[in-house]
């Protein structure tokens, strides 16, 4: 998406790596211009000739796809969605030109008006119904709004009417300070094409009113055709608007109305933000239409295959001293203003490319910006007046990536200009909008004195992903939503490598598995898990529930995967031929195994790409792969990861085999780079390689498969390499770097198999006292962290506290609160963690540094704390004193930097006073006291806390009515705390108690696959608990 925010969406909230309440946290978490811009007139024709000769004719041009067995299947015209067989691949969609007035190839004696027209703009009366002379009224019979009586729920648009061209026309109304009474008026003009002769035009449509004397349809000749009712059928969100005689097959037609769309702080659809400045309340108006929220902006075919071009005109007011700095932005460039009535100025953009609607963007507000001028395109980054400035570093590496992946894909960015903009309410982390990418405030500030290390990095990786999007998503889109891993997994490896451009020193993609692989694992181990490519995607809330860690982890996991059996330059090539051949049209996963299939072809790769991957895409969870070996050969042998009862989830089509790409090293001939891949086939449950060596593991020699941990599998040994790869650990760290957190993850993900005894996988831990690397640390504390969860109720905490302390001591004492000169961002992020961890564990020289920190920031604050540490010293600054303290800085956060706030939020979760954290509870639900975009993360602070977790889960129970009807909480939100919640909960008892709560939900309710979800964690903590808890009584005995 948008880049959400989860414990995945993609990457986490950057304050959650070293949060102030739960620092350890679980961590499951060319010189050439596109043709794009061909003449105006040329391209206008042709785009039209191409869609509307098609339609004519009754062509339906079906494409073969490899590999597939299914009869041939029909696409039906360009644009229009698979119906049938989703292996229907769809041809290019014509490359776009500016409208302008033209012959319309469906009737030759009549023109298309230019669409950017002042007399259509300033004749409407915005905000009533009534409209322009060239609006008059084309139906002789008044059509009636009524509610459709119940049909079978099919959320798909027909495919008899494919809209070509937009005009759009809104006035963002915000201006008398009542938000009750803000909204957005609007009239919208669509030129569509009809493929197959029918009787309506059904679009979508939700949350907005409209006067029905105003829907208006005509053909291109301007001859009416007579509306005899409009239906309104809200469960589904259509607008279907019946007429008396059929619309012809290979004409076009023209659909018009007048509506108004609400406009609210519910971080949907075209909606309001606001902030403080110097005591006087702040408004602007923002977007955010994906998945299925433009129709909540104005009537559309809302789905991403019915793509067209689009006028975007958008009206402000100016006429006031507190009005005339406002600007407005959209996708492209904005070519003119003019006065219209109110008092209002028109501010009319350049003509989109052709596009998918939730791509569209629209922003109204007074911020300034910096730019940054290139020979083709131009960049510049948005904020309010007080934080402009600090989008320096955002635009420096926006640029940077921006041409490192022009290079990289030899295809260049296709617009004349990139805005971002940072929005004080923004419920994702960012968006894609294509030319206008949204993003929440503090993941575009960067601000060296007060920025932490973390939102430092994940400014330039959040960044990273947008742009990658820019072909990923934009220049050319999943034909449906049960494809959005094309965009969000490639989306979300390819932020690494843009970072990379930037900041190679980061070493970020050494960090790709913990961050991605490891969490993606963690939610892909339950039979129930879904595969990569969705199926039986239909609704809004089916949509909404893809943008989660299969999607984006587990999606860019084996495309890393595909990047190192392939190799770099390999899959480089295939994908920019994939997004060429499609640029501007749609596209299905089959088509991107063609293409990259074809490029190993070209190399002499023999590589049967669409084999390998669909085991990977087409069915959920993934494998482990037991190796032995003797002097001659090794063997390895592969079984489905699964915890919990197998029959619980889909079957397979491949019945949970997998074609694996196994790579394997040793301690006699170290190699981790260029490694021979040996394929593991789908048919085959085991296979053997030669392989003459000289290994006993008695000696201390050791196998270690799966090198650099490329491959989306886990590995397991005999007991015996398992100890020598521990000793070498213990003996020399530094020999295996880049596979020792593979080395402790999979031994604590083959406790939960029984496949490994939990002793001897705790004792991957001893050599961490030596460790003084990020990354291993990092994959360590998540590890630790789910041990810590379950144990954090029961009588031996205490010891484990102490063993905690013990391995954190050293390495805290070495890197201390205050950074040094010059340091690396690893060390940095290695800083937040370690600080968080000791003074979590109480380690008492890190309490006492935390609590005079913070007490001397609180009396004054220019005493600045190490940003670096602020989370973990805000957090024990809360823990460590009483509510005066906490009234002091709730005062404070409104007057703090975006980051800080977050920071903050965290911060206040950390009391140890149940009545001040039953306050929070109600004050995170109180849009006046907790922005809506940080109530999530304000509930969570509070179940993070171990005496906060009980009490926020009765709040939750007592108020889940007020909390999902009256405050709307996403389901997003709602899965995440959810899963938060279960991630503490460790007794049968509550594990009732939250399935009582679901008892409650009715059968369709939407937030019952998120409680499913819960529901597994607890079972698997329950279970954990039962069968290890006595062994681990007894490792802390030995060990105390």
């Amino acid at each position: 998406m948008s880049y959400k925010l989860q414990s995945f969406d993609a990457i986490s909230d950057p304050n959650s790596l070293a949060t102030s309440q739960d620092g350890l946290y679980t961590t499951s978490h060319s010189s050439r211009k596109s043709g794009c811009f061909v003449s105006a007139k040329t391209g206008f024709i042709l785009t039209f000739l191409a869609m509307a000769t098609m339609a004519m004719v009754g062509v339906i041009v079906t494409f073969a796809v490899p590999r597939t067995n299914e009869s041939d299947c029909n696409c039906g015209a360009t644009q229009a969605p698979v119906v049938g067989n989703p292996d229907c691949t769809t041809p290019s969609i014509p490359t776009h030109a500016h409208p302008s007035p033209t012959t319309c190839p469906a009737c030759p004696d009549c023109t298309v008006p230019t669409t950017h027209s002042p007399e259509m703009t300033t004749k409407t009366t915005m905000g009533s119904t009534s409209h322009s002379p060239d609006m008059t009224s084309v139906s002789t019979m008044a059509p009636e709004v009524t509610q459709s009586p119940e049909m079978a729920k099919n959320y798909r648009l027909p495919t008899s009417l494919l809209p070509i061209h937009y005009n759009v026309v809104l006035r963002p109304d915000f201006y008398d300070k009542a938000p009750a009474n803000f909204s957005t008026p609007g009239h919208v003009k669509i030129w569509i094409n009809c493929t197959e002769n029918t009787k309506n035009i059904t679009l979508h449509i939700n949350k907005m009113t409209f006067d029905n004397s105003t829907v208006k349809v005509h053909d291109t000749n301007g001859d009416p055709v007579t509306v005899s009712i409009v239906t309104e059928d809200k469960e589904l969100q259509f607008l279907i608007v019946h007429v008396t005689q059929d619309l012809i097959a290979g004409k076009m037609y023209i659909f018009e109305m007048n509506f108004t769309a609400a406009l609210l702080d519910d971080l949907s659809g075209l909606y309001y933000s606001e902030f403080d400045r110097n005591g006087t309340t702040k408004y602007l108006a923002i977007t955010q239409f994906q998945a299925t929220h433009a129709r909540e902006s104005f009537p559309c075919f809302d789905e991403p295959a019915l793509k067209a071009t689009f006028d975007i005109t958008l009206e402000r007011r100016n006429n006031t001293p507190e009005y005339q700095d406002y600007i407005s932005l959209s996708n492209m460039p904005l070519i003119d203003s003019y006065a219209t009535d109110g008092g209002f100025i028109a501010d009319v953009f350049d003509t989109t490319v052709v596009m998918p609607t939730y791509l569209l963007a629209f922003a109204v507000c007074d911020f300034k910006y910096l730019p940054h001028v290139t020979a083709n395109w131009t960049m510049n980054t948005y904020a309010s007046n007080e934080e402009y400035d600090k989008t320096e570093f955002a635009l420096e590496v926006g640029v940077d990536i921006l041409r490192g992946f022009e290079d990289f894909f030899e295809i260049p960015f296709v617009l004349p200009k990139l805005d971002m903009i940072a929005i004080p309410d923004f419920g994702a982390g960012a968006m894609e909008n294509w030319g206008l990418i949204t993003y929440r405030t503090q993941y575009m500030l960067y601000d060296p004195n007060v920025t932490t290390a973390s939102t430092h990095r994940f400014v330039a990786v959040i960044v990273a992903h947008e742009l990658a999007h820019m072909w990923f998503g934009n220049l050319i889109s999943p034909q449906w939503w049960d494809d959005l891993w094309l965009n969000e997994g490639f989306a979300s490896f390819f932020e690494y490598i843009g970072v990379n451009f930037t900041r190679p020193e980061w070493n970020i993609l050494d960090a790709f598995a913990i961050e991605n692989m490891h969490p993606a694992f963690g939610v892909d181990s339950y039979p129930t898990s879904r595969p990569i490519f969705a199926t039986n995607v239909n609704s809004p809330d089916d949509i909404d529930r893809l943008f989660d860690t299969i999607t984006y982890q587990k999606g860019a996991s084996v495309i890393r995967m595909m990047w190192n059996f392939l190799g770099p330059e390999t899959l480089r090539k295939g994908l920019s031929t994939y997004i060429k051949r499609k640029e501007y049209g749609n596209v299905r996963h089959q088509e991107l195994w063609q293409a990259l299939e074809e490029q190993a072809s070209s190399e002499n790769k023999i590589i049967d790409v669409q084999d390998i991957m669909d085991t990977w895409i087409l069915q959920q969870n993934y494998p482990v792969v037991k190796v032995t070996f003797d002097n001659n050969n090794i063997r390895a042998e592969q079984s489905r990861y699964v915890i919990g009862n197998p029959s619980d989830g889909a079957p397979s089509q491949f019945n949970f085999t997998w074609t694996i790409p196994f790579t394997f090293t040793s301690s006699n001939d170290i190699l981790y780079e260029d490694n021979e891949i040996h394929w593991i086939y789908r048919n085959q449950t085991a296979a053997t390689f030669d392989w003459t060596n000289t290994i006993n593991t008695n000696n201390g020699d050791w196998v270690l498969a799966n090198v650099q941990q490329y491959g989306y599998y886990r590995v397991n040994y005999d007991e015996s390499n398992w100890r020598a790869l521990i000793n070498q650990l213990r003996n020399n760290y530094m020999v295996i770097p880049c596979n020792s957190s593979q080395i402790r993850q999979n031994l604590m993900a083959l406790v939960s198999l029984d496949s490994i005894n939990i002793t001897l996988a705790l004792s991957s831990l001893d050599y961490l006292d030596q460790e003084t690397e990020y990354v291993p640390w990092y994959a360590a504390l998540g590890e630790i962290g789910y041990i810590r969860n379950m144990l954090l109720t029961k009588p031996i905490f205490g010891k484990f506290e102490v063993y905690m302390r013990s391995k954190l001591e050293t390495i805290f004492g070495k890197i201390g609160f205050n950074g040094k000169v010059n340091e690396t961002m690893n060390d940095r992020l290695l800083r937040s963690y370690i600080v968080g961890g000791a003074c979590y564990y109480y380690n008492q020289n890190c309490t006492d540094q935390a609590v005079t920190l913070f007490n001397n920031w609180l009396d004054d604050e220019t005493q600045l704390i190490p940003p670096d540490v602020k989370s973990r010293v805000m957090c024990t600054g809360i823990r460590e004193s009483r509510s005066d303290t906490w009234d002091r800085l709730f005062a404070r956060m409104a007057s703090q930097t975006p980051s800080d706030q977050a920071i903050i939020i965290s911060a206040l979760g950390c009391s140890r006073e149940h009545w001040v954290l039953e306050r929070y509870m109600s004050y995170a639900f109180d849009d006046t006291k907790i922005r809506r975009q940080d109530a999530r993360n304000a509930i969570l602070a509070v179940i993070y806390n171990p005496l906060g977790r009980d009490l926020a889960w009765n709040y939750l129970q007592r108020n889940w009515n007020q909390i999902t009807a009256e405050y709307r909480m996403s389901g997003g939100n709602i899965n995440r705390i959810l899963r938060g919640l279960a991630s503490r909960l460790t007794t049968q008892f509550q594990r009732d108690e939250l399935a009582s709560l679901r008892g409650t939900l009715q059968a369709d309710s939407p937030y019952l696959p998120f409680f499913d979800n819960a529901l597994q964690d607890v079972d698997l903590n329950v279970n954990w608990v039962g069968k290890h808890y006595s062994e681990l009584e007894a490792w802390l005995s030995i060990i105390e």
